[in-house]
């Protein structure tokens, strides 16, 4: 364009004109500006609502119902009984000539206080450590008591995993477990032909009190040492493990069960976790939040056998940058407890529910993290109970977790956040995390 052409001035607005209209742009592209600003901003703020359009949502929330303690104490055993409870006049039925005094030990091992052995070759007519020769039988009765501290547990929950495992200290497998009625407050029985750990085991729990019962032997036959019947074995373990039980101030009938009692069916439908909680519940907590997997925090604390979990994560964020942006996240975990009789899965989860809510009670945890805040809910599920975790660091806040049984499925609730450098903390995340809960416990199908 030459200068002549440039010096024209424009017909089509006049200066004034022309000032109006750059200055009518430079408007609306404030005003723009501004919404859009708002737009992306809205629920960056814990007073944010649920129906803008930004990653984050702060409610509306449930009030969790405060519950009543349904969990009671248990009993509390501080004293072993002699001999580990078991009468001279039984142990003389099963191990003929065997030492009176059966803290001693007998010839494999050390004695004491709530370990007793007797032993028996020969029915007691051969009277040596190690003998060697042709002998018609041999009989072990071993009988141990051991009393749960609970240093960093309840005490009853570490009973109950002692008894899940056969007994403490217990490293093999015994054979497949049966469940056993009449005999203390929980109790399974193992039989094994194995030479290492041949016989029958029976553990059973009063309180915090664990004892383990085990009664093996053999008899010669046509020159071979054959290992006792599955039933003399039980039935002489059983013997033993009924008068340590009446000395431990409990029941004392000890038989195998099919079925573990009272029987309770396994939920019909139980969703994957992702599918566990509608849009419209995930739009209050973590609103555009993207999914992925998740761990529990708190369900997996007490190792159980028969219950596998899965878990599912939403992550909603207002800005990748934590100083100046915000963020919901939310965790739903689910374990299901096997039903390997009827009504195994409900019993499982229910001990696995109990352990977690006696420990949290007490304000103890098997693991490095702190949790407050304990409370009884009435719902939902079964059974149910609040607890705040704390901050694992400089950047992990507080959580807040409802945790509830509903038959044999165990559900875990978490829910954290922050905005900006500011973690969230209190009443708010625990309301955020039953809100959920309760959505949750409506895809479960009894």
């Amino acid at each position: 364009m030459s200068d002549s052409e440039s010096a024209v001035p424009d017909r089509r607005f006049p200066p004034g004109r022309r000032r109006l209209f750059a200055l009518a742009i430079v408007a609306v592209v404030l005003v723009l500006g501004a919404a859009i600003a708002v737009a992306g901003g809205s629920g960056a703020g814990p007073g944010a609502g649920p129906g803008g359009s930004g990653g984050i949502a702060d409610g509306p929330f449930l009030k969790p119902p405060m519950g009543a303690d349904r969990v009671p104490a248990g009993r509390t055993v501080s004293e072993i009984p002699d001999d580990c409870g078991v009468s001279e006049a039984t142990a003389a039925r099963l191990a003929p000539g065997a030492d009176p005094d059966p803290e001693k030990g007998g010839v494999f091992r050390e004695g004491g206080p709530g370990r007793c052995q007797w032993y028996s070759l020969d029915d007691g007519k051969a009277k040596c450590d190690w003998c060697t020769g042709d002998f018609k039988n041999e009989r072990v009765l071993d009988v141990e008591i051991n009393l749960a501290r609970g240093e960093r547990q309840a005490p009853i929950t570490e009973a109950m995993q002692w008894v899940g495992t056969g007994g403490p200290g217990l490293t093999q497998v015994l054979g497949p477990a049966k469940i056993v009625e009449g005999l203390g407050e929980e109790a399974v029985a193992h039989y094994s032909a194995a030479t290492d750990m041949e016989g029958a085991s029976v553990a059973f729990r009063v309180g915090n009190a664990v004892v383990s019962v085990r009664y093996r032997g053999w008899d010669a036959v046509r020159g071979e040492q054959r290992t006792i019947s599955e039933k003399v074995a039980t039935e002489g373990a059983f013997a033993a493990a009924a008068e340590a039980a009446k000395s431990l101030g409990t029941s004392a009938r000890p038989v195998v069960s099919e079925v573990r009692r009272p029987v309770a069916p396994p939920l019909r439908k139980v969703p994957k976790p992702c599918d566990t909680v509608p849009a419209a519940t995930v739009d209050k907590v973590a609103r555009d939040g993207d999914k992925r997997r998740g761990r529990p925090v708190l369900l997996a604390t007490i190792p159980a056998a028969g219950i596998s979990y899965d878990g599912c994560a939403w992550n909603a964020g207002s800005s990748p940058y934590a100083e100046t942006g915000a963020s919901r996240t939310l965790t739903v975990s689910i374990g299901i407890a096997e039903e390997r009789v009827p009504g195994a899965g409900a019993s499982t989860a229910a001990r696995q529910f109990e352990g977690l809510y006696r420990n949290q009670r007490i304000g103890r945890s098997p693991t490095v993290d702190t949790f407050t805040g304990f409370q009884p809910l009435a719902g939902p599920g079964d059974g149910a109970f609040a607890v705040t975790m704390g901050g694992r660091g400089t950047w992990e806040g507080e959580v807040g977790l409802v945790v509830f049984r509903k038959g044999n499925v165990l559900v875990e609730v978490a829910y954290k956040g922050r905005d900006g450098a500011t973690q969230l903390r209190g009443n708010g995340l625990i309301d955020g995390a039953y809100t959920v809960a309760v959505a949750v416990e409506r895809s479960l199908e009894s």
